[in-house]
């Protein structure tokens, strides 16, 4: 498995999520790669050989940094615990419109979404930062 497989199956083992086979095919992982593997998932390249595309990490930890939520971010790339974040602040960081796309592609209604992934997302960003560090080696700003 590649470490994005693995950081969302983690994930979704550790909050009770249920997965179908190894690759984790439910959609909450299907919408976590999506968000963090964009070009992959489009691409349709199987999940266990998808990796964290840095740009699209980035772009995350800066949608949360400039939407107010730098201290929620900065303690899933830190050690220590991880902050919660509330769904309501996902849907301002990540957008409206993103929300209601990712939500239908998945089939999952749009609240329960952003509560699955305020759960999810501070695990599997923190698997994702080894050292406070976003995949290529560089510090968030």
């Amino acid at each position: 498995m590649g470490i994005l497989s693995d950081a969302i199956s983690a994930a979704l083992r550790e909050h009770n999520v249920p997965q179908v086979g190894n690759t984790g095919t439910s959609p909450l992982a299907q919408v976590l790669r999506t968000l963090l593997a964009p070009r992959s998932t489009e691409a349709g390249a199987p999940p266990d050989q998808m990796q964290a595309e840095p740009c699209a990490l980035r772009d995350l930890v800066l949608r949360l940094q400039q939407s107010g939520y730098a201290d929620i971010i900065n303690s899933w790339l830190g050690k220590g615990s991880n902050q919660p974040i509330e769904p309501h602040q996902l849907d301002h960081a990540i957008g409206t419109d993103r929300i209601d796309q990712l939500s239908s592609q998945a089939g999952v209604p749009r609240q329960s979404l952003l509560a699955d992934l305020a759960r999810l997302l501070p695990t599997v960003v923190d698997s994702l930062t080894p050292q406070g560090r976003l995949p290529g080696g560089s510090s968030p700003s």
